[in-house]
């Protein structure tokens, strides 16, 4: 009997244990079973407590993939919450003249921010930091000796420390009030549509997180419907990429094709991704009633690259613009530069002084916040001189067009500026996705010294996609261009779909949960593959 009961309980923790490994948003455990139950406990709670049911859901959806990494989110959440109400204090104390005030106000929040980037960087950046310490002792010939700490890293702190700032500086400058309640700050940092990999959402954006209000039809549907089309993405096209890509980047062959060809697969795999998983965390949201902000807008109809980055990863990009680039550009020292530049350099040159240099931390800031690698570090310093340089070639490049009466919007110059782009897209992800910034130096030098595509040619079939394989990515990635040229257009794809007769809408949903079950990439001999932005 006692090893009977034995047994059962080691089964039960079995399959406790597989729960918390596969509760992720590409998997079954996720979609089918913790959401419908989140939802259903949700809807059937009193409004009062709904907030304290999403709480839980996201608590436990931290714990499940990060274990007691999650003090680390509760602590954060206690800070942000008691300095923000120490900011109000300090903003109410009249005793203070208003120059007074500021200045202690400041004080808080650089300290508080200097306090979250410094948590930030133990649990991400501490080894990187040590070892580089170490390469330069040695090259100094001064001894430093670091041993590896290999911290766990909690999961989404890149993303909810973002939050985290938005937050306290919204709340100096008086954009908002500091929130009085702690569970509301719980809430927000830590709703589980968003932990993994963003959208970075503003507190000002997150009121219908504490609303309780309860799940329409409408929205979980339309929930469910974009997590469908998350999934057709990750599974269908990422995820059959995923092994091929990986292999290319090994370097078992090598030369410029397949460097240029590894760099296109992964640019296509890092999109379908990072676009998909987005995808499921605002359907997630939606069920719930909540909207959470795009984070793409077709980037790949960008005319260049500032305009690519205004369309990919929009969250994290706005929040740049609005608490680096801004700041900077308009800081004392920053105008102060550019008076003294315009003396040497005339009008025009000089007032791209202060842009170029906020632009500079922006991307520095980007490469950085991307994780603790050179090649990260070099990826935000490619796009700072690729987008200086467009900067500066723009109003020279109008004139030129101007010259060749052809305009802005006609075929040519589309054409030019949409091929230039996405050559630079792709050698800016081979950059990113290389082991070694040595490893992408090379890849990059061979494109330009041995440009043959045999290697490939000779090689389709042993990079680990087979036909199905193929036919089920050129099908998504046909889908997904068809989808991206119509929103392009302005034309509603939902709106189209909602006009069809229910029988043929029906069918047509019908059919992509089908294509996703049958030519997604999972089952018998298949290594799931995680989520690419959620390490960052």
């Amino acid at each position: 009997m006692i090893s009977g009961t034995g047994t059962t309980i080691n089964y039960i923790i079995e399959c406790i244990a597989l729960w918390w490994k596969q509760l992720s948003y590409t998997t079954w455990m996720y979609f089918a079973l913790f959401l419908p139950t989140a939802a259903l406990i949700y809807q059937l709670s009193p409004k009062r407590i709904r907030k304290l049911v999403l709480l839980a859901s996201g608590w436990f959806f931290f714990f499940s993939l990060s274990g007691l990494l999650l003090t680390a989110n509760i602590a954060a959440s206690v800070f942000i919450w008691a300095t923000g109400r120490g900011l109000d204090s300090i903003n109410a104390d009249k005793s203070l003249k208003r120059k007074e005030r500021q200045k202690k106000k400041k004080a808080v929040l650089i300290l508080a921010i200097i306090l979250l980037l410094f948590t930030l960087i133990c649990f991400k950046y501490l080894d990187f930091i040590g070892l580089n310490i170490v390469r330069i002792s040695q090259a100094a010939n001064l001894r430093f000796d670091w041993h590896v700490l290999n911290l766990a890293v909690p999961i989404g702190i890149s993303y909810y420390t973002l939050e985290a700032i938005a937050y306290l500086t919204d709340v100096h400058s008086g954009k908002i009030e500091a929130e009085k309640s702690l569970i509301n700050v719980f809430l927000f940092m830590s709703f589980f549509p968003k932990l993994l990999e963003g959208p970075i959402t503003r507190y000002s954006e997150a009121k219908d997180l504490f609303s309780g209000k309860g799940i329409e039809s409408k929205d979980l549907r339309e929930g469910y419907q974009r997590i469908l089309w998350g999934l057709f993405k990750k599974l269908v096209i990422a995820d059959h990429l995923s092994p091929a890509v990986s292999q290319l980047f090994s370097g078992e062959y090598m030369d410029g094709g397949v460097a240029l060809f590894a760099a296109l697969l992964f640019t296509l795999q890092e999109y379908m991704d990072f676009s998909g998983s987005i995808d499921i965390a605002i359907g997630s949201a939606r069920i719930f009633g909540i909207r959470l902000s795009e984070n793409f807008r077709q980037p790949f109809f960008a005319k260049n690259a500032s305009d690519f980055w205004r369309r990919w990863h929009i969250t994290l990009g706005t929040f740049f613009k609005d608490y680096i680039f801004y700041p900077i550009a308009v800081s004392k020292p920053v105008l102060k530069l550019s008076v003294k530049a315009k003396k040497f350099l005339g009008n025009y040159a000089s007032r791209f002084v202060a842009p170029t240099a906020a632009l500079f931390f922006v991307w520095l800031s980007n490469g950085l916040w991307h994780g603790p690698r050179w090649t990260f570090i070099f990826y935000g310093m490619y796009y700072f001189v690729l987008i200086f340089i467009e900067n500066i070639a723009e109003e020279p490049f109008l004139k030129l067009l101007g010259f060749l009466h052809l305009k802005e919007t006609s075929a040519p110059v589309r054409i030019f500026r949409y091929v230039k782009l996405f050559i630079i897209v792709i050698i800016g992800e081979m950059f990113f996705r290389a082991d070694s910034l040595t490893q992408g130096m090379e890849m990059f030098k061979l494109i330009f010294t041995d440009l043959r595509f045999d290697m490939v040619i000779r090689h389709i079939q042993d990079i680990g996609i087979d036909r199905y394989g193929y036919f089920a990515i050129f099908v998504g990635l046909a889908v997904v261009a068809a989808v991206e040229t119509l929103k392009e257009a302005g034309i509603s794809i939902r709106a189209k779909l909602d006009s069809l007769p229910i029988a043929l809408r029906f069918a047509f949903w019908y059919a992509c949960i089908f294509f996703v079950i049958i030519f997604g990439a999972y089952g018998t001999g298949y290594d799931a593959t995680d989520l690419l932005y959620a390490q960052f």
